[in-house]
């Protein structure tokens, strides 16, 4: 294409073509008034359309260009300005020497955890900011993202995105956005929002680890916005300590992503270690690499649990019982400190032992002395029903009458109830409603898949309807699971839980989902009335 030799918009001259995609095309520029060069996209808009679908295209790049122009941030580029060239829209912004992530990625291979946290740090800030501008970006990608000699990233190409309630935008039903980085909801059709731009950042930064996005480079589009829409991708292998972060920005359900703001605090912390640490420098080098290098992986997808303890906090609690264990040596005789080591212990140690051992022995038949006078001296204490005078008793041998549940022991007695008048044996302790939750889960797939006729039940007639697809839409879903296997079981309520769910199909699949639950009760019995997959991962 040669470089055309008007000015376009009398002001901007351009001198060579830097980049054409699906959008339009870009040229470097000059522009005349202010002598600086600029980088302008000229916008295409489709040959089919009437002259007033064209005009509402061009409106729409003016109303988003306005938008953009107010965000400055170091991570973003800069829109100038919007012109009109021969009834095309045209994009003024900042022209950064650069080359974009997808090109890095094509030529480079993937990233190592540390590299992808500290780009996806600086890109998240700026996105960050732009959502506290009511901007939703609507593209994150790896075409869109630009890494310069230095090694910064900018968020470009602005010119797509919307702002909140401008229902304007998309008067035209125009489709924009990328399908392999596109959120599920972006995929079904529905309305985009700031949790779509951490889902499509989220397969970006999952693209830099794994070297493809979460839902493959399916060269059909439509086949991949069907299988975006399902959700359900790859379990990262190589994102180490960006696994549990991916994962929460790539969950199904948009409210249960972070914010971009949190993600931020997330990939900063990740890539310097303490939470106060600065912010990432746009100067530090960047090194793409070709093959996955020697990093710790951490957890996967398919181990970690939310409620997994860090190992500072599994250090924390070693020194816990380590300091209770010293307690306990020092109140029979044994000098404090840690568990000793296996091996043949040194002869001080094993004297310790010995002693320790002595000591604990005549505690234990003291005690046993003591429960077995208590047992023989029990019933003559007992004053007869109707006595008028019963002997006294301390808080330790009081009748059930007079228990109160700080004197209970909370193991309940094993022992026979006594004759009329003696102590009645404990009633075990009534289950909670939280671990009532906790079972209806647990037992309901301990069913399945093979007694299905016995599981049905468990499920109000209003799920079985409108979820399951009714009994021949269950048939048909469960005949294909081999296993399915349950864990993470919590309850949060007395109707509400959530668990990990692992399905194995007959055709080799393995999926594992993390769903939420809602129950209700129906004659005595918590029944299943509304389910929500909060992730899917194909492991």
């Amino acid at each position: 294409m040669s470089t055309p030799s008007s000015l376009v918009a009398d002001r901007y001259r351009l001198v060579r073509l830097l980049g054409a995609g699906g959008m339009g095309v870009v040229w470097e520029a000059w522009d005349e008034r202010l002598h600086r060069t600029v980088a302008l996209k000229m916008l295409r808009t489709q040959p089919e359309l009437t002259d007033a679908e064209r005009q509402t295209a061009t409106d729409r790049a003016l109303r988003e260009a306005r938008i953009t122009a107010g965000l400055h941030h170091p991570h973003a580029v800069t829109v100038f300005d919007v012109v009109e060239h021969d009834g095309q829209p045209c994009i003024v912004m900042q022209l950064i020497e650069s080359t974009p992530l997808s090109a890095l990625l094509r030529e480079h291979g993937t990233f190592t955890p540390s590299e992808t946290a500290r780009i996806g740090a600086q890109v998240a800030s700026a996105l960050a900011a732009a959502h506290k501008l009511k901007i939703v970006h609507r593209d994150v990608k790896p075409g869109n993202i630009l890494i310069g000699a230095d090694g910064s990233a900018m968020i470009s190409d602005f010119g797509i995105s919307h702002a909140l309630g401008d229902t304007a935008i998309t008067a035209t039903g125009l489709v924009h956005g990328t399908p392999a980085y596109l959120a599920p909801e972006a995929a079904r059709g529905l309305p985009m929002s700031f949790a779509s731009d951490v889902f499509s950042l989220g397969s970006t930064l999952y693209a830099m680890t794994e070297g493809e996005p979460p839902f493959g480079s399916e060269n059909n589009a439509i086949a991949l916005l069907h299988k975006v829409a399902r959700g359900g991708y790859p379990a990262p292998k190589h994102a180490g300590p960006l696994t549990p972060l991916l994962r929460r920005m790539l969950a199904t359900q948009p409210k249960r992503r972070p914010t971009m703001a949190e993600v931020v605090e997330s990939l900063n912390g990740m890539q310097h270690g303490p939470a106060d640490a600065p912010a990432a420098a746009a100067t530090v080098a960047f090194t793409p690499r070709t093959a996955p290098t020697a990093v710790s992986p951490g957890p996967t997808a398919e181990t970690l649990r939310v409620d997994q303890p860090t190992r500072d906090e599994a250090a924390t609690a070693d020194t816990e019982v380590l300091g209770r264990r010293a307690e306990v040596a020092s109140a029979v005789g044994a000098p404090p400190g840690p568990a000793p080591a296996t091996g043949d212990p040194a002869p001080a140690t094993r004297g310790r032992r010995r002693r320790v051992g002595v000591v604990l022995g005549i505690l234990v038949l003291l005690v046993a002395l003591g429960v077995g006078a208590w047992v023989l001296t029990d019933p003559l204490r007992q004053s007869p029903v109707g006595s008028a005078d019963p002997k006294p008793s301390s808080a330790a041998t009081s009748s059930p009458a007079a228990e109160t549940p700080a004197t209970h022991s909370p193991t309940p007695a094993t022992s026979p109830s006594t004759v009329d008048g003696g102590p009645a044996e404990p009633a075990p302790p009534a289950q909670t409603p939280e671990q009532r939750v906790v079972d209806a889960i647990t037992g309901y797939y301990a069913l399945m898949p093979d007694q299905r006729d016995s599981a049905w039940p468990l499920m109000t007639a209003d799920y079985q309807e409108n979820h399951a697809g009714g009994r021949g839409g269950y048939e048909a879903f469960w005949s294909g699971v081999t296993e399915v296997s349950v864990a993470d079981v919590t309850a949060s309520s007395g109707d509400r839980g959530q668990a990990t769910l692992t399905y194995r199909f007959s055709d080799g699949r393995v999926m594992q989902e993390v769903t939420a639950y809602r129950f209700v009760e129906e004659d005595g019995v918590l029944k299943i009335a509304g389910t929500d997959v909060l992730s899917s991962v194909e492991l």
